[in-house]
């Protein structure tokens, strides 16, 4: 079984609008609320082993957040690939995952992982920023996947109302 976390980027920052979109840092609010979510995920038997994040400044930040939240400490890879707008790009990555990994996380943007996560059976029109779901595929093989043998088995965000 093979377990795959998907991320959104924490929330960015626009107030340098002299800035690439690729160079755009977190703002406050995506400085608390990355902790937060790798946090909840804490509480989880099963962590990501390994962290691949987009190249985009927030990704990368958001990627440090997490890894130094998590009880794991998993070791972060950038990927230029998971800057992208196609879904396409996360299940190649995930493809050259490592195999000696039972879990990893991937984090990316929209609407990328939105258009992913709805072939997998996300009922939420949108992930929000910090958003994760986890994914699972019954294969010992990275190379193996592909999303109609995909389970959304999670989905979580930071305002995400408990009852």
């Amino acid at each position: 079984m093979k377990y795959l976390f998907l991320m959104r980027h924490a929330k960015s920052s626009w107030d340098d609008p002299s800035l690439d979109d690729h160079d755009r840092p977190l703002n406050p609010r995506g400085f608390r609320q990355a902790p937060l979510m790798a946090d909840r995920l804490n509480a989880w038997l099963l962590q990501p082993q390994t962290i691949v994040t987009s190249s985009a400044q927030r990704a990368k930040d958001t990627a440090v957040l997490v890894a130094q939240t998590l009880n794991d400490k998993p070791p972060i890879l950038v990927d230029t690939a998971l800057y992208t707008e196609h879904s396409g790009a996360i299940t190649a990555v995930a493809k050259q995952l490592d195999d000696r990994h039972q879990t990893a996380m991937i984090i990316g943007h929209n609407p990328a992982l939105n258009l992913y996560l709805q072939q997998v059976g996300m009922y939420k029109e949108n992930l929000p920023t910090s958003g994760i779901a986890v994914v699972t595929f019954e294969t010992t093989s990275w190379q193996a996947i592909n999303e109609v043998d995909a389970q959304l088995i999670y989905l979580d965000w930071p305002k995400r109302q408990v009852s």
